[in-house]
């Protein structure tokens, strides 16, 4: 079945109006059109440039990757056109950032990938923009063979960049799937703020609304969505007209769909782990039947050879340089999204914020737990083992700060939820939460002070006003950013040191 795709271009699509789903279609055959549709949706998000397949901690086998999921994807199409059952496969966003694949390619691979995969369309996660607004718009849009959607972002002339919404019809069926994509306000605090400079995410509840007025009532509405789970629960609550929301952001596996008031809510985890799927009936628009699930991408599915073949022709070229042995590790040290963002000091953080002190010279160093992408196992550790632990292209910023002020930095990251990218790792700060709040108690082992002024070392994310520390830009003095990267950091320890071991750990201060 090839699918009507509707684009707007960055020139006009300012202009499209809600009209565009109210506008009619004639029909062959009017009358003799059933309005039943049966409708598979497949799903993931938040992928992260996991192309491959990789280890998991405790599992036998390698998990997940693209050529494993175009397999599984494959059959049930397949399976589909024999039962006379449509498909459509979505991506809810953040294909970007992660290993070094998209650190060496920047979402070439990726978006290669989904065109040869067939994808109906994508919606815009942060990460895409963070290689700059330019290299999503100029450098992949331009290849990508699906719309690549966002309904609410737009520039601050009020030009919405990427198409808003897609509108599927069915040759058997009377029923439309209307789809709208839709995009987190926290993107400017979720990717470096300068990435998104000049651009404008409206309040996605609003903008369902203003452009669900002129649905049909057959219409089957889909959200594809990159906003997290919570607020796709609040979208449903404020939004009951869609039907069923295709989610990413908040990295959560839901078994079956979630419902809220009536509205389907679907997520599949991250990193390639799972591809989601969702089977509908419908009678004039309204599900009258559904089952959905998470399928595995486990050790006993084979990779499409096709998938397979261009991973491994993008590989080649990465790693010649990426393989190179910088020295070992006779300890694990702890990277993990639960661990780094759960408020506890890990290993792995206090290594690089330790780093990022000495490198600076400063008292003390802050870092955000989503800017720490993985761990380091025991043994040897290459280059690119670095770039999937920090694969992001930041650098440091050395400031000053208020004794007072750096309570507030912290009571911040106390406050944030466990699992936000927010939650700070930290080095040279011993401190205690009592009741909810934070207090100070020394500064490399010495006496705080709220009214000195300490020297703090961040990474530009952080300084740009990132995860909402807007105190850190507001606040700081003498600000100096310098060029050394995150990652050239930790891999020059490394080089330096040669073996990381339990006791160079013990003793860093």
């Amino acid at each position: 079945m090839r699918f009507v795709k509707r684009r707007s271009f960055a020139c006009i699509s300012f202009l499209i109006p809600v009209v565009l789903l109210a506008f009619s279609f004639s029909w062959a055959g009017t009358g003799t059109v059933p309005a039943a549709l049966k409708l598979t949706i497949l799903y993931m998000n938040d992928p992260h440039a996991h192309y491959l397949p990789y280890e998991e901690k405790d599992a036998a086998g390698l998990i997940g990757g693209f050529a494993k999921a175009q397999t599984v994807m494959a059959d049930i199409q397949t399976r589909n056109r024999v039962e006379g059952r449509h498909t459509i496969v979505f991506l809810a966003g953040d294909l970007l950032m992660g290993t070094p694949f998209s650190t060496a390619f920047k979402g070439r691979l990726g978006v290669k990938l989904m065109n040869e995969m067939k994808f109906t369309a994508m919606v815009v996660g942060n990460h895409e923009f963070d290689y700059g607004k330019e290299n999503l718009l100029l450098n992949l849009r331009p290849v990508m063979q699906f719309p690549l959607l966002s309904s609410n972002t737009k520039t601050e002339a009020g030009e919405y960049l990427f198409d808003r919404t897609l509108v599927k019809e069915f040759p058997d069926s009377t029923t439309r799937a209307v789809i709208l994509g839709l995009t987190t306000t926290d993107t400017p605090i979720t990717t470096h703020p300068d990435n998104v400079k000049g651009l404008v995410f409206e309040d996605p509840n609003q903008t369902a609304q203003t452009l669900l007025q002129g649905s049909r009532d057959n219409d089957l509405i889909i959200a594809l969505t990159h906003l997290g789970l919570e607020a796709d629960k609040k979208l449903a609550d404020a939004v009951p007209r869609i039907d069923v929301i295709i989610g990413g952001h908040s990295h959560t596996a839901l078994p079956e769909p979630l419902k809220v008031k009536g509205t389907l809510i679907c997520q599949a985890g991250a990193y390639s782990k799972y591809v989601g799927k969702l089977d509908l009936d419908t009678d004039n628009g309204k599900v009258v039947k559904y089952h959905g699930e998470l399928i595995p991408l486990g050790p006993e599915i084979k990779e499409d050879p096709k998938i397979a073949s261009i991973i491994s022709d993008f590989k080649v070229q990465m790693d010649a340089s990426l393989n190179e042995v910088i020295g070992s590790t006779e300890v694990f040290l702890e990277g993990a999204r639960s661990a780094v963002r759960s408020g506890r000091e890990t290993n792995l953080g206090r290594l690089i914020t330790y780093n990022m002190a000495v490198n600076s010279g400063t008292d003390v160093a802050v870092i955000n737990g989503g800017a720490i992408r993985g761990s380091l196992k025991e043994g040897d550790v290459t280059l690119g083992d670095v770039y999937t632990v920090l694969p992001f292209t930041g650098s440091i910023v050395r400031l000053e700060l208020q004794g007072a002020d750096l309570e507030v930095v912290l009571q911040r990251s106390a406050d944030l939820e466990e699992g936000s990218g927010g939650k700070l790792q930290i080095f040279g700060i011993t401190f205690k939460v009592e009741g909810g709040k934070v207090r100070i108690e020394k500064i490399r082992g010495r006496d705080f002070d709220p009214n000195i002024t300490y020297s703090i070392a961040i990474n530009d994310f952080l300084a740009a006003g990132g995860d909402g520390y807007a105190i850190l830009k507001e606040k700081g003095k003498n600000i100096y950013q310098a060029s050394t990267l995150l990652s050239d950091i930790l891999i020059n320890y490394i080089k330096t040191n040669r073996v990381i071991t339990e006791p160079m750990l013990a003793n860093l201060k």
